[in-house]
C-alpha cells in the first residue's frame, strides 16, 4: 500500500493532498513530492498543478486579494510581505482593512524577522486564499 492510498480512496482525498502540500514547509514538501513521484508520478504532477504559492496570492485581482487579507490576521500579512518589494507592500496595505494597517506596518518596521517567520506568514496567506477559494470568493487554482 502506497503513501497516496488514503488520498485516492477518499472522495475529498485529492483536495486534502493539495492542501497538505500547500501547508507543508518546503523542505518536507520536497520529500513528499519525491516519494509521490516514485509511487505515482501522474497523480503527483496533477496535484502539483493546483498547489498555491505566494506568487499566486500576489497575482490575485484586487477584490480577491482584499477578501484574502480580511481573512488573515494582520501579523501574518506583515510577516508574509516583510521581504517583498515596496510595490507589493504598498498594494497589500492598500487592500487591507483600515483597522489592520497599523499592525501590519508595525510588523514591517520590525528588523529581526526571520525567514522562517516570513515563510509562516506566506503559508498563512496561502491557507486563507484556499479557504476563500473553497467559499467561492477567489477563483485561483480551483481544485476539482
Amino acid at each position: 500500500m502506497g503513501v497516496y492510498y488514503r488520498y485516492k480512496k477518499d472522495p475529498e482525498g485529492f483536495r486534502k493532498l493539495v492542501e497538505l502540500l500547500e501547508s507543508t514547509p518546503m523542505s518536507r514538501r520536497q520529500r513528499m513530492i519525491d516519494v509521490g513521484m516514485q509511487e505515482d508520478p501522474r497523480y503527483t504532477e496533477n496535484a502539483l498543478q493546483y498547489v498555491l504559492n505566494f506568487q499566486d496570492v500576489i497575482d490575485l485581482p484586487d477584490l480577491e486579494l482584499a477578501e484574502v487579507l480580511a481573512a488573515t490576521p494582520a501579523r501574518f500579512v506583515g510577516l508574509a510581505i516583510h521581504a517583498a518589494s515596496d510595490e507589493i507592500k504598498k498594494r497589500f496595505l492598500s487592500k487591507s482593512q483600515p483597522k489592520a494597517v497599523p499592525e501590519i506596518k508595525e510588523v514591517l518596521e520590525t528588523t529581526n524577522v526571520t525567514k522562517l517567520e516570513i515563510g509562516a506568514g506566506q503559508m498563512k496567506l496561502i491557507s486563507s486564499t484556499r479557504l476563500m477559494e473553497r467559499r467561492g470568493y477567489v477563483k485561483t487554482k480551483h481544485i476539482p
